[in-house]
């Protein structure tokens, strides 16, 4: 049983440096260079993009490093664009040793995540997914082709949701069961944040605890899971505080660590607790 990143979509920062010649593009290069070391921009992103007839909303353009698995989107009246590695991308960075280096550094501004799971069994995904411990986590759909089968758990529009698939004969990976979960905006920070700073093992734990697998083929080698929970805030605050911990957090955070912060409980007392005793 393999666990691993199959998908990984991520904003980034454009950052311009005043009305000159080519400063869209400059502004794209300048963000990967921000964002990631220069050593990771050459070897990850360096590849041979090309412009793509479509793009997506709210993005005007896209470029496509086809060999590299990696899409960019991007429009000149904003300030930041998109990067969209898919399954065939996430491969590469994988055997090149390299998506740990490049999750850590764009976690914070993750927007999607799968976490894969591939399972050696000649279990079928209806066979798979009818076994679950959540009543509210059920099959929402079932795709038959001649390629092969797939059922999805949960809602697609929703913010996480699982896929089950395999494929048929001939087929290369006809051989096993594949387990995708699909975790978007909130969950995809959490679970970026959470197999950067530990195991994918303890992540893929937590996923399958919350669509409650059950069948006999799901074996994951972790005792503990990760949290991946997301806390839905209530009442009228519900998006400051929404606001704190995905904005304001990860930049103090960052902060801190850099030691531009020294004392995190000093900073927080001074500016934003009411210290009447002192």
């Amino acid at each position: 049983m393999r666990a691993h990143i199959d998908w990984l979509t991520f904003t980034m920062p454009m950052v311009y440096f005043g009305q000159q010649e080519n400063s869209y593009a400059l502004a794209i290069q300048a963000g990967f260079m921000d964002m990631f070391a220069e050593k990771l921009v050459g070897t990850v992103f360096g590849g041979a993009w090309e412009k793509n007839e479509r793009s997506r909303a709210p993005y005007t353009d896209s470029w496509r490093d086809r060999d590299g698995g990696i899409t960019l989107f991007a429009s000149p009246n904003l300030t930041h664009c998109c990067v969209e590695i898919s399954g065939q991308g996430c491969e590469r960075l994988i055997s090149m040793g390299e998506m740990e280096n490049v999750l850590s550094s764009a976690r914070e501004r993750v927007t999607r995540i799968d976490i894969a799971v591939d399972i050696e069994t000649s279990t079928m995904p209806h066979e798979f997914v009818k076994e679950t411990s959540h009543e509210r986590m059920r099959t929402s759909g079932q795709v038959i082709s001649d390629t092969g089968e797939t059922c999805y758990v949960g809602s697609q529009k929703s913010e996480r949701y699982a896929r089950v698939y395999r494929y048929n004969k001939p087929h290369p990976r006809a051989h096993l069961l594949r387990v995708e979960h699909v975790f978007r905006k909130a969950y995809a920070k959490k679970v970026a944040e959470a197999v950067s700073a530990g195991d994918i093992q303890q992540v893929t734990k937590s996923a399958g605890d919350a669509f409650g697998w059950c069948h006999q083929d799901w074996q994951v080698d972790a005792v503990d899971g990760a949290d991946i929970s997301v806390v839905k805030e209530r009442g009228g605050s519900g998006g400051t505080i929404f606001w704190l911990v995905h904005s304001v957090a990860p930049a103090f955070k960052k902060l801190v660590e850099t030691g531009a912060i020294s004392s995190p409980e000093e900073f927080l007392k001074k500016f934003f607790l009411d210290d009447k005793d002192a």
